[in-house]
């Protein structure tokens, strides 16, 4: 070091209690700018989990819903007017099933929010807030499952509640992982099939039973498949009811 730098440059020692002027400054600059931009990004992240696709609409606001509470071929509610509504919880589980054990074919009212894409709709439900009101006759209003016979389609499986408008993209590769995640939670499966005219149609996948396959439609999530199952109808509910050998991987 030469006479002229002498005293301008600070030699700082690790073990030392305390750092010279400037490298404190320095650091201290440093921690606060890291903090600021880790603070931004814990705001913009979930503005950005929650833009949803323009043909979708998640209403954040939390409502009364009443209905009739229904355990499957998944939970749903059935409004009073017959509008059949998926029940899910928060984040990337779907609905807790000893609340829909306890609750099933009984007229219940629960607080949550509205998720709807394309005429499918859903709610995310807070399974703590459910409560018996009454005036329920123990049928199911929807009346029997239409047996329509064999079909097969060509399509994506989707999980349900990002597809309908929780995140975007919720469909194809780039949702891939959050897909998973969230059918391995107990999100109902829905296969999406489109026709000539972009138009989609929706069925439930369940087993052959009418339990649910989550785990079996895991590796053809979010990739073009063929499904080949018995197709019902259940008041506005699709369902397809297929074995593991009617799912079908295609060449994408």
């Amino acid at each position: 070091m030469n006479e002229k730098n002498k005293g301008e440059e600070e030699f700082f020692i690790g073990w030392q209690g305390k750092a010279p002027e400037k490298t404190g400054r320095h650091l201290r600059f440093l921690v606060l700018g890291g903090l600021l931009v880790v603070l931004g990004l814990a705001a913009a992240i979930p503005v950005w989990q929650k833009t949803v696709p323009k043909d979708a609409a998640w209403d954040y606001e939390v409502k009364e819903f009443t209905g009739v509470l229904l355990k499957e071929p998944t939970p749903v509610l059935v409004g009073d007017e017959g509008a059949v509504w998926y029940l899910v919880n928060e984040f990337k589980f779907g609905f807790d099933m000893e609340v829909a054990e306890k609750f099933h074919l009984k007229r219940v009212s629960l607080e949550g929010s509205l998720i709807s894409r394309e005429g499918q709709v859903m709610i995310e439900a807070f399974p703590q807030t459910v409560k018996d009101i009454g005036g329920a006759d123990g049928t199911n209003p929807l009346g029997e499952p239409k047996q329509l016979g064999e079909l097969t389609l060509q399509g994506e499986i989707v999980d349900s509640k990002c597809y309908l408008g929780v995140m975007t993209p919720g469909n194809l590769k780039p949702h891939r992982a959050c897909a998973i995640n969230c059918i391995s939670g107990g999100i109902p499966p829905v296969l999406v099939v489109r026709d000539q005219k972009g138009v989609a149609s929706y069925f439930l996948l369940v087993g052959a039973d009418g339990e649910a396959i989550n785990k079996e439609v895991l590796p053809l999530v979010a990739e073009p498949v063929e499904v080949r199952g018995m197709f019902e109808k259940l008041g506005e509910l699709q369902i397809l009811k297929v074995n593991p050998d009617g799912l079908t991987l295609l060449e994408s």
